[in-house]
């Protein structure tokens, strides 16, 4: 919808603005994993590794999510040039908490964490188009923005609480 209806991009041409998000992806797979190792082994050293360990990185650059939906909504609102709102699309992943979260039930951690992944994706084109007719770009992407903020502390919580939290499940980790 941005780049056919804002900036008159053919459907081929819009689709490769898609490779900004996969390069951001990729060098965030690539610094998280030269940072989140580190400083994993920097707080394993004062006592036994966590999967908490993993959580710092994504505490300092969680901000980074709603600020891309700011950015990429109000760029594109805003029509300023193509690249903008394609460098606003950068996001970090966080699922190697789940891995050192459910060690050998990671697999399925990581398969629920795609369920719910897919199923909310698959229900956003039913309101998204809609939410941005009615909101426009800018607010549109400052909704989902603010939403983002609202999560912000969870991996604080985790970060404090997520021993705890592991050790009153039903499967013991």
């Amino acid at each position: 919808m941005v780049f056919e209806e804002q900036y008159g991009f053919s459907t081929g041409i819009a689709g490769l603005t898609y490779l900004g998000l996969g390069v951001g992806m990729i060098l965030g797979l690539y610094a998280n994993r030269l940072t989140v190792d580190k400083i994993a082994s920097k707080l394993a050293e004062r006592g036994t590794r966590k999967p908490e360990h993993r959580l710092p990185m994504m505490i300092f650059l969680g901000p980074l999510i709603p600020a891309g939906l700011f950015w990429y909504g109000w760029s594109a609102q805003a029509h300023t040039h193509w690249i903008v709102p394609i460098i606003g699309t950068s996001f970090l992943p966080a699922q190697t908490y789940l891995v050192d979260a459910y060690t050998r039930y990671a697999a399925s951690a990581i398969a629920a964490n795609t369920l719910l992944r897919s199923i909310l994706g698959s229900m956003v084109p039913l309101f998204g188009y809609k939410m941005y007719e009615s909101l426009g770009l800018g607010w549109g992407n400052s909704l989902l923005g603010f939403i983002a903020i609202a999560f912000l502390p969870l991996p604080v919580l985790f970060y404090k609480f997520g021993e705890r939290i592991r050790m009153r499940t039903t499967v013991k980790l």
